[in-house]
């Protein structure tokens, strides 16, 4: 099988940042114990299994806030992920006397520091993101001027008579939302502002999907958490390229490969090199008539995600 690799795809530079983080506070003994990370430090369901095989316990419930899961933390240590906290949740983990770690990524902050500018200069502001996201629960926790939109159908329902609004958005979102829901909203408000906030990271890797060369299918490499890979398999149906999200070789379906001829495979921002690497292999070795390059079991082992 034909496969085109494309770049850049893998672990970001706020992704490493978090991780290398973590590796030195496991390693570290005199950082206050218990360690518990507030979320899950990034998107990728076997990284946040293997830090806590080293001892780092996550608390992450869809059902609740950071603010609320601080609530289930009495002493140590707790480390904010990359996708940042609201002002509150910081302030309630100095008052609870923990010790405090911060991973959030610089362009995080950078997109959160905006909202708060322009909230300050008096705008409302319309923030393209998954509700459910921690970049999304940050910024609405800024107050009532912040409107979280993801359709056409949440921009129709806005009520704001505010003269001043400006629209930004989650930084992992698509290049294709940002630009479709930035142009109804200008319909709705012609004096909208808008701040682009896609990290360069999520950008580029968007952008390959959407110019690789033709191919019958693009395999993302992600875990179904992460919104950066959710929405390059987005970007790239978008482009009318067929793809799919797996999360490593397992997830790989064999009568699927036998229809194929040529595919591209990326991964997103969160995702360890060694599974991407691992379906790349399988796809190059991959023959349909011979049933010993079929065998689709990981050999990925636990404390090799880090490298």
């Amino acid at each position: 099988m034909e496969v085109v690799t494309l770049s850049p795809r893998g672990y970001c530079r706020g992704v490493v940042d978090a991780v290398k983080e973590m590796q030195k506070i496991a390693k570290d003994p005199s950082i206050p114990r218990p360690v518990h990370v507030l979320g899950l430090v990034v998107h990728n369901e076997k990284i946040v299994r293997d830090f806590e095989d080293l001892g780092l316990k996550t608390l992450n419930d869809e059902g609740k806030t950071r603010l609320e899961l601080l609530d289930e933390i009495d002493g140590g240590t707790v480390v904010f992920t990359a996708h940042g906290v609201a002002d509150a949740v910081y302030e309630k983990a100095e008052k609870k006397g923990l010790s405090i770690i911060d991973t959030t990524c610089k362009d995080v902050k950078k997109s959160q520091n905006a909202v708060k500018r322009h909230l300050e200069e008096g705008y409302d502001v319309l923030f393209v993101g998954k509700p459910d996201h921690p970049e999304s629960e940050t910024v609405k926790s800024y107050g009532d001027g912040v409107h979280v939109i993801e359709s056409e159908e949440d921009i129709e329902a806005l009520d704001i008579g505010n003269g001043r609004i400006a629209l930004t958005n989650q930084t992992t979102m698509s290049l294709y939302d940002i630009y479709h829901l930035g142009e109804r909203a200008r319909a709705r408000f012609p004096h909208l502002k808008i701040i682009d906030e896609i990290c360069d990271a999520t950008r580029s890797r968007q952008k390959a999907v959407k110019n690789q060369p033709a191919v019958d299918h693009c395999f993302v490499v992600g875990d179904r958490r992460s919104n950066n890979s959710k929405k390059l398999v987005e970007t790239a149906r978008k482009a009318r390229i067929p793809a799919s999200l797996v999360e490593s070789v397992e997830d790989l379906s064999v009568e699927h490969l036998k229809e194929l001829g040529k595919v591209s495979v990326t991964s997103g921002a969160s995702t360890p090199s060694q599974l991407t690497k691992e379906v790349v292999r399988f796809l190059e070795n991959f023959d349909t008539a011979d049933p010993a390059t079929h065998e689709t079991k990981s050999l990925v082992r636990k404390h090799n995600l880090f490298r």
